[in-house]
């Protein structure tokens, strides 16, 4: 089965973990992401100004390049793993299929390009993981070769995966899916209550004091409640967690890397990831 995939800039920078182990974890189940031919940086956060017309116009423009890579796979789906970009696709998605006005206003920006038609259906990664039809956790449990039992890991689900309304995956206020998938690979979930909090986001490059304050907050939280670890869905959640890792001995990994490790995919995994797990649970 193959997918029309949308990696963004940050999986293509300084968060190649999550891409490598997603993608393996994916072959696993039989399922390829085909990236898109010549996509663009999304924008990164939707704006929701109603004037804010050059915002949308980069999402935009990659939603046309999934329309013109439909026929190439298949499957109008169009899969990311970030969740910033997850939420900027679908957001502008959402609003030029239901305002053609708006459609539109962009389109005349756009010239060069052909009129978008909104057949794509943007989806994040964990929406593919955990459809039974795909791959759903009982196929997950079945392919896990580690025991993990003794592995406690909290949960951190990025604002971008669970808001707005209608955009998240996931119930806002008592989110469950990365528990669930914890479960599935017989670890023990951690669930806390700063696991739906904002890491801090943007600021770490404006006022870095800020973000270490809040992360500071969330890690220590994590540890009270027993966490050895925290997964996350996010670059920048990883990014900004990790800045107190030490201070606390409470790493933040991609589920894909911790979904990898269960699944004996070691050689698509950093040393540094294999060394977390040894540093936990003895890396067997």
């Amino acid at each position: 089965m193959k997918f029309m995939y949308y990696p963004g800039c940050s999986v293509k920078d300084y968060a190649k973990s999550y891409e490598n182990s997603a993608i393996a974890v994916l072959k696993l189940f039989d399922v390829e992401l085909v990236e898109l031919d010549r996509w663009n940086c999304c924008g990164v956060v939707y704006e929701y100004s109603a004037d804010a017309v050059m915002q949308h116009v980069a999402p935009l423009r990659d939603l046309i390049r999934a329309q013109e890579f439909m026929s190439k796979i298949g499957d109008n789906r169009l899969v990311t793993l970030c969740s910033m970009c997850y939420s900027t696709l679908k957001k502008v998605n959402e609003i030029v299929t239901s305002d053609s006005e708006k459609l539109n206003n962009l389109s005349e920006y756009m010239d060069d390009e052909p009129r978008y038609n909104c057949g794509v259906d943007v989806k994040h990664v964990l929406e593919i993981i955990l459809d039974d039809s795909i791959m759903g956790l009982k196929r997950i449990k079945e392919a896990v070769k580690r025991d993990l039992s003794n592995l406690r890991i909290a949960s951190f689900y990025s604002c971008s995966l669970l808001r707005p309304k209608g955009i998240g995956i996931d119930d806002p206020e008592d989110p469950h899916i990365l528990l669930d998938l914890i479960s599935s690979l017989g670890a023990k979930p951690i669930k806390f209550p700063y696991e739906k909090r904002c890491c801090g986001s943007y600021n770490v490059v404006y006022d870095r004091s800020i973000v270490e304050r809040t992360v500071m907050e969330i890690v220590k939280a994590a540890g009270r409640w027993g966490a050895d670890m925290i997964i996350t869905v996010c670059p920048l959640c990883h990014y900004n967690l990790n800045i107190v890792r030490n201070k606390f001995n409470i790493p933040t990994i991609y589920f894909t890397e911790l979904m990898a490790y269960a699944m004996g995919l070691d050689e698509t995994l950093s040393k540094e990831t294999l060394s977390i797990f040894k540093s936990k649970i003895g890396g067997g």
